[in-house]
């Protein structure tokens, strides 16, 4: 079970003036005047103390509460947020499936720095020799990381990073579920864990996929995600993930309509996979879909798992958990399969998070979500071009997503279907996360050339996944955070924190010297257990 405290409210004080039993005067132009001058000046302070309260407050560029350099840190500079209080977004991770193993390898890292890449692009934003063009962000953030009872010997890491733990057990049994077939088959549901590199983590509770019996993983997600509603805003992160800017745009779309004109500024610059489509009148989420595992023919195109940005509601909760139970699912791939035999079935994880989200937003709950472009949101750097080996002739080199114009007859247009952005190539200054999977963990210390098949027929469509250097680019930005991270965390712990020596001479102009060797990382030294991170991050 999850205790999931709120905050109080405050204390209301009632004053009780005595009315004068004196006769009215009649009250002087002066006087008039001066209590018109006084009933303005009111308003005006309250107007501005409105203004500082809410997410619109941005916070200034210059004077006392402006971000100070610093001579040690030129990279990082901790400040202390403004006397105000800016919205504050949940932003989670979560452990699933631990082993017994003490070995963490690059787990420690991964959390440090997407707290880290979180934090410099919130309100609390520090000054960095390349943030210049990038705009500052207005919102505060909260860092929370979702646990399995099995995996709370590992959360003491997370804790003195500044994440607050939240320990859950799985809500669903499986002979809850009403459905033969799922009930029967949802334990068989085990995909290639794409973390497999963290030791202590065979599943991340982000991504949702389930192993060795954690069917229901998808359920404790979205226990813990739609449960923070002390947040008007919850993003859900793989921990492979870097922020490279600030995601305010998503927060404003969220929490302005259309009319306001921060609501109606932040649509215009969300770069969407479909602009064309119109936009929601209240937008409950943002996602991004798994279109590099998307096949050209099939109208359903699974939820890419590693970043959702939800509105808090149990209701919503509730909803996923009943038509789980429910266990309307058929099985196999393509139109009449999955979740209510309307196409969410087959592909990876179509039982867990990718086909469940993909179900309810599409399904349940239409007409209010945003799907971003997958070149700028949750950028993977992969090839969205078909490439066989199935259907060659009748789908070669068109978009894996399915076509959006029809013929006259109705049918899909394929012919059209050849017109999509090349995320391999997309220039970094444009992406705003990314998200390492097709360009391998940073710590793995891998080039990002693709592996050797199997299957011979699969080779063509790898040699054509990833754009190298465009992948060691993306990787370099996350050991500049890290080398960033390293450097202001022995500042502030005057010392204690010893950063590492960087001297790894394996592609050290991606790696910056932190790989000794092919898949030999150097992983960072643990925080003291006598720092406080808030020396660090002033939260």
């Amino acid at each position: 079970m999850v205790n999931l405290t709120t905050r109080r409210g405050n204390a209301v004080t009632s004053v009780t003036s005595n009315q004068s039993s004196a006769r009215p005067r009649k009250l002087s132009v002066t006087k008039i005047l001066l209590v018109f001058l006084f009933v303005s000046l009111s308003i005006f302070i309250i107007s501005i103390q409105t203004a500082l309260h809410s997410p619109s407050f941005e916070q200034p560029t210059s004077g006392f509460f402006a971000p100070q350099s610093s001579a040690n840190s030129p990279h990082l500079t901790v400040t202390q947020p403004p006397p105000t209080k800016p919205v504050v977004i949940a932003h989670a991770v979560s452990l699933i499936k631990c082993s017994k193993s003490s070995s963490v390898t690059g787990f420690l890292d991964a959390a440090a720095i997407l707290r880290h890449s979180i934090h410099k692009n919130s309100i609390h934003r520090t000054n960095s020799a390349n943030s210049s063009s990038v705009p500052p962000s207005r919102y505060s953030y909260q860092m929370y990381a979702i646990v399995h009872p099995s995996c709370t010997p590992h959360s003491a890491p997370l804790v003195k990073l500044g994440y607050e733990v939240l320990t859950v057990d799985h809500p669903i049994k499986k002979e809850d579920i009403r459905g033969k077939w799922l009930r029967d088959h949802i334990e068989g549901e085990i995909v290639a864990v794409m973390l497999s590199s963290f030791n202590c983590m065979r599943a991340v509770l982000v991504r949702g996929r389930w192993e060795h019996g954690d069917w229901c993983i998808q359920a404790l997600v979205l226990s813990l995600t739609y449960h923070l509603t002390k947040h008007p805003i919850v993003v859900h992160w793989d921990m492979d993930i870097a922020v490279l800017r600030p995601l305010d745009d998503l927060y404003d779309a969220m929490l302005y309509p259309s009319s306001h004109p921060l609501g109606l500024a932040a649509r215009s610059r969300i770069e969407r996979q479909h602009p064309e489509e119109s936009w929601p009148e209240t937008i409950d989420a943002f996602f991004t879909r798994d279109i590099t595992s998307a096949r050209p023919w099939e109208r359903v195109t699974a939820v890419q798992g590693g970043f959702l940005v939800a509105r808090p509601d149990k209701a919503v909760f509730d909803a996923y958990i009943d038509f789980i139970k429910e266990g309307n699912y058929t099985k196999g791939r393509g139109d009449g399969t999955g979740w209510g035999g309307l196409g969410y079935g087959g592909f990876q994880g179509a039982m867990a998070y990718q086909g469940v989200v993909a179900y309810y937003y599409d399904q349940i709950r239409p007409n209010t979500t945003v799907e971003l472009n997958v070149c700028r949101w949750n950028q993977v750097a992969a090839d969205v071009i078909w490439r066989g080996p199935e259907m060659m002739e009748e789908h070669h080199l068109q978009c894996r997503e399915y076509p959006r114009r029809v013929l006259a007859n109705g049918q899909p247009d394929y012919s059209s279907n050849t017109q999509c952005e090349d995320c391999r190539n997309t220039p970094i200054e444009l992406v705003k996360t990314v998200h390492y999977t097709a360009c391998k963990k940073p710590w793995e210390c891998k080039m990002a050339y693709p592996r050797v098949p199997r299957d011979k027929r699969q080779k063509y469509r790898l040699e054509n996944l990833v754009n190298v250097t465009m992948c060691m680019n993306l990787v370099k930005e996350w050991f500049a955070l890290r080398a960033e991270f390293e450097d202001a965390l022995e500042t502030a712990s005057g010392g204690k924190a010893k950063r590492s020596s960087r001297n790894g001479s394996f592609e050290s102009q991606y790696f910056l010297g932190y790989c000794a060797g092919d898949g030999k990382y150097v992983p960072m030294e643990s925080p003291p257990d006598s720092f406080d991170i808030k020396k660090l991050y002033g939260l």
